[in-house]
């Protein structure tokens, strides 16, 4: 692929105001994820992407609080995307999914890679209600971690966030990972939605 190929096809990858509006229509528990098959944002269950196929961008929980003004423990009508008495602005909220959609797309070769590892997780977690808070970041090893390490979050019953931390050998790694280690680690609690 080309520079001038990789630019057309960065803008082609944007969520529109009616994919927005769409997501709000759809309301709570469902996400707006980018499905490379067809080349744009679909509305499904977050857990759809939870092999791989589908990248997640935003919730619907997430989706008014993008703009980074609003108090995830208050009232989401408090941020400029929700203009207090108007209705949202879906043209702004688009926009900050965009720069999400862009933001990981650039790791979607690793989303797809290892989301397939965490799902055995992911589904004894649910059963213990545990949402899968985000699909996923790898990352690499360095004078800190001796592995790479592919990375997610999920949200306690009682509104905490937890990281999952899974460890990646490599083949010519000279200590292997423990292939089932998880390392846990409490990131407070975050409200009640």
């Amino acid at each position: 692929m080309t520079r001038a190929d990789r630019r057309t096809a960065t803008r082609r990858r944007m969520v529109s105001p009616g994919h927005a509006r769409a997501l709000a229509n759809y309301g709570p528990g469902w996400a707006i994820m980018w499905d490379d098959r067809h080349g744009q944002p679909v509305i499904a269950r977050p857990e759809r992407g939870d092999d791989g196929s589908l990248l997640e961008i935003c919730t619907y929980e997430e989706m008014f609080t993008l703009g980074g003004d609003c108090d995830p423990g208050e009232d989401a009508s408090t941020c400029p995307a929700c203009t207090p008495g108007a209705p949202p602005d879906f043209y702004m909220i688009a926009a900050h999914m965009t720069d999400i959609l862009g933001d990981y797309y650039h790791d979607r070769a690793d989303i797809a890679a290892y989301m397939p590892l965490t799902l055995p997780y992911t589904r004894a977690l649910t059963q213990h209600g545990y949402q899968r808070r985000m699909q996923g970041n790898r990352y690499y090893r360095n004078e800190v971690r001796q592995h790479d390490t592919f990375n997610q979050l999920y949200r306690s019953p009682d509104h905490h966030l937890v990281r999952l931390i899974i460890e990646l050998t490599p083949a010519d790694a000279p200590t292997p990972a423990s292939p089932l280690r998880i390392e846990w680690t409490y990131l407070g609690r975050t409200g009640p939605d």
